[in-house]
């Protein structure tokens, strides 16, 4: 049974990544579907090769098991903010959810890097065990998971609002917002992001 719960649970995720556009499926509003709530999260990154460079993130249950997965490719996926904001690469992704706790639990990030010998496929993962709660009817806005992949990979968290919201006004025609709560998500005291794989 449990089995076959993740399994339709994952399936009302992918559903969410199907082939119509965000603003198609949402209808004008960001109501989640009845016994689920919504999470909200961008997915940004920066490298030398930008048009190589995807990332990811992994969200789990409170039994450790992955319930989504987000994906963001920074050659064609961008958050364009509010009118007149410069628009960054990345994609703002909306996971529906059963009530219940979940963690951010990873990012990882691949990139082409040039180097005297040629160029490689370097890759990192990095741990973010980001804790927030969903409820059933509510969209919880969780902030940025932003990786530089430039130079040593780190990996940030931040509330981009305000460019978000935008998106979400813009892009997703969702006009109304003012019932998503905001709930960045913040790192735990001894989180160490992870470094590079050779």
């Amino acid at each position: 049974m449990a089995i076959l719960q993740r399994s339709c649970l994952l399936l009302g995720v992918s559903l969410l990544s199907a082939c119509t556009t965000m603003a198609d499926r949402l209808q004008g509003s960001i109501t989640p579907p009845p016994g689920y709530g919504y999470a909200i999260v961008s997915l940004t990154a920066r490298a030398f090769d930008q048009d190589s460079a995807n990332t990811g993130m992994h969200i789990v249950d409170s039994q450790g098991q992955t319930v989504a997965n987000g994906r963001a490719s920074m050659n064609t996926d961008t958050v364009f903010g509010e009118e007149g904001m410069s628009p960054v690469d990345g994609r703002l992704q909306l996971f529906a959810l059963p009530p219940g706790h979940y963690q951010v639990a990873d990012a990882w990030g691949n990139w082409i890097e040039e180097s005297g010998w040629g160029s490689q496929w370097r890759s990192v993962s990095m741990p973010i065990h980001a804790g927030f709660d969903i409820s059933a009817g509510s969209s919880v806005y969780l902030g940025e998971v932003f990786l530089d992949l430039s130079l040593r990979p780190e990996m940030k968290l931040s509330n981009q609002q305000k460019r978000d919201f935008g998106h979400m006004r813009r892009v997703w025609k969702v006009q109304d917002l003012s019932h998503v709560e905001i709930r960045p998500l913040q790192l735990p005291a001894a989180a160490n992001p992870g470094t590079a794989a050779p």
